[in-house]
């Protein structure tokens, strides 16, 4: 595995660095202290994810996750900040990040993070973001045109993954198979223009589709849980 680790405190990227090499065997890091350096590297050469500060001198870091998701869609950016501002995140989320990670989270929930982003494509949020996020959401009337296609079922399985139910969870619970609820949740992404559990789940809420906010912590170990990312 091949890390690319992008902050302009190097002290920061030296620790995050080891984190990276004890955790996963044979893991090749490298260091960039702009955004500008980080886009030579990823020319340079593929690698497989990417942590990268939201604040930096010479670029934003959401700036530069924009610039990664559009020439290397298929690298996996994961947002390391001490902002854990709901506003940072929404923006982060929205331009395709698969997590967003406070610099005070545990090597084991960094770890899992790119765990989950690079292994089975998921999204992980630091638990007070994902609070952060509820607290700050900001319910508006649902476009016609992304919830009017929305079937009974699909809308009954969208619940269900706001409330931070698994695939198998919900599988159970509505007499389906895992595969028949991963059909549904990929037309669910689909018709809601998102590409993860996690961006589905706080849309639904925004847009008032669901209102069973009580699961929303566990949504990360749910996406954790999935085979794909549906």
């Amino acid at each position: 595995m091949k890390v690319l680790i992008v902050d302009d405190h190097e002290l920061v990227r030296h620790g995050l660095a080891l984190i990276v090499q004890d955790t996963f065997e044979n893991a090749a890091v490298e260091e960039c202290g702009t955004a500008a350096e980080a886009l030579g590297v990823l020319k340079a050469g593929p690698v497989d994810a990417a942590l990268v500060d939201v604040r930096m001198p010479d670029t934003d870091g959401i700036e530069l996750l924009k610039e990664i998701r559009a020439e290397w869609p298929d690298v996996p950016v994961i947002m390391l900040t001490t902002f854990d501002h709901a506003r940072y995140a929404r923006a982060a989320l929205a331009e395709g990040a698969a997590g967003y990670m406070l610099k005070d989270s545990s090597p084991s929930q960094l770890a899992q993070a790119i765990r989950s982003a690079v292994d089975e494509g998921s999204t992980v949020l630091s638990p007070r973001v994902i609070q952060n996020l509820l607290d700050n959401r900001q319910p508006e009337a649902p476009p016609p045109s992304q919830t009017a296609n929305l079937t009974h079922r699909e809308l009954e399985i969208l619940e269900l993954l706001v409330a931070g139910h698994s695939n198998r969870e919900i599988a159970a619970r509505l007499y389906l198979s895992e595969k028949t609820v991963k059909a549904h949740l990929a037309a669910v992404f689909r018709k809601l223009n998102v590409t993860n559990r996690t961006q589905a789940a706080m849309l639904a809420l925004n847009m008032g589709l669901a209102t069973n906010d009580a699961g929303m912590g566990s949504i990360a170990e749910a996406e954790s849980e999935a085979s794909a990312d549906v």
